[in-house]
């Protein structure tokens, strides 16, 4: 009898004793940061995504899988207005349910999870507000400072458009669990990285939106991911996200210096996952198949296995070996 993989993905979520671990990483589409962004409105670009994540399904038979949001990396109203000063983010405004950003999303992802024919669960990639306000200034306005001055400016404009954000993302997030298959959504969050806006600020301005957004979620299905994200060596205070309603965490072990152990108790014995360095410095990259198995063994016998998913920091490089993983979940489990 095959084993259940997608069951043994929800046991390791609760924290239950499972006799395997499972291992999956993941990467990019589309290499193109403004198709990434775009995309959604062709949908020849769409259809290529959902045939490459397909592929990959059929080729390297992943433990479980963390879909990216190739296409919809942004909001329509994030995407489609100029902001200047903080009185133009009242131009961001809501989109309708039926909103092509919305169908044409939940669409794709369900073709993707359909294909897995219920063998493995799945994570979907979601921005949170923060997130994607800023990826909106670095990849369309080259100018990553400009939501600091924003926020500098007028810190409550900025967390109203934050929570009409989130507002969207309950819709969509909603749809995408009821319907398209997946697990739960990976939030992806990211503390600001730069000194201007306090600890108190970020706390009073941003994080209430993420944690709209996540319990809301968590109460349409309770298996959903806090991505910490330390993408480029970004640095966050983990400890702030202790109290973040999730069922599971990541972070990036290498950048934090903070190991799948000692996080799991940072965030009161809930699931976690990650463990390898996703980076061209990375064994998972660079090694070869025994040391990539000897850094397994490694983790595991040094972190423990129960409430444990092994996977990258974060996303890697787009010329990696896919075949890679498997190295790992035979030596996981041998």
């Amino acid at each position: 009898m095959a084993e259940n993989k997608h069951q043994i993905l929800l046991d390791t979520l609760d924290n239950k004793p499972t006799y395997r671990v499972l291992a999956s990483f993941w990467h990019h589409f589309l290499q193109d940061e403004r198709q990434q962004v775009f995309g959604y409105r062709d949908q020849a670009s769409i259809d290529n995504v959902i045939k490459l994540q397909q592929r990959y399904y059929d080729t390297h038979h992943p433990d479980y899988t963390k879909i990216m949001s190739d296409n919809f990396f942004l909001h329509p109203s994030v995407i489609d207005n100029a902001f200047e000063t903080p009185a133009d983010l009242k131009k961001i405004q809501h989109i309708e349910p039926h909103d092509p950003w919305i169908t044409r999303q939940v669409a794709a992802i369900k073709s993707i999870v359909d294909h897995y024919q219920g063998e493995i669960g799945s994570f979907y990639n979601i921005f949170s507000p923060w997130y994607q306000l800023r990826l909106r200034f670095e990849i369309l306005d080259n100018d990553p400072g400009k939501i600091y001055r924003l926020f500098k400016a007028d810190p409550q404009a900025v967390a109203e458009a934050f929570d009409l954000l989130a507002d969207d993302l309950i819709v969509l997030t909603t749809k995408l669990i009821k319907t398209s298959g997946i697990d739960g959504i990976y939030l992806c969050v990211q503390q600001p990285q730069d000194s201007v806006i306090s600890t108190k600020e970020w706390q009073t301005y941003i994080q209430p939106s993420e944690v709209k957004l996540l319990r809301a979620v968590q109460n349409v299905h309770d298996y959903n991911m806090v991505h910490i994200c330390g993408f480029a060596g970004k640095h966050n205070r983990l400890g702030d996200y202790k109290d973040y309603p999730a069922k599971v965490f990541s972070w990036a072990s290498y950048v934090e210096q903070v190991s799948l152990k000692e996080g799991k108790e940072l965030f009161g014995g809930r699931a976690v996952m990650g463990g390898f360095d996703n980076t061209e410095n990375g064994v998972y990259y660079r090694g070869t198949k025994e040391e990539i198995q000897a850094e397994t063994k490694r983790l595991l016998e040094e972190n423990g296995q129960q409430g444990i998913l092994l996977g990258g920091d974060c996303s890697i490089p787009f010329d990696t070996d896919d075949s890679r993983a498997k190295w790992i979940s035979e030596a996981a489990n041998d």
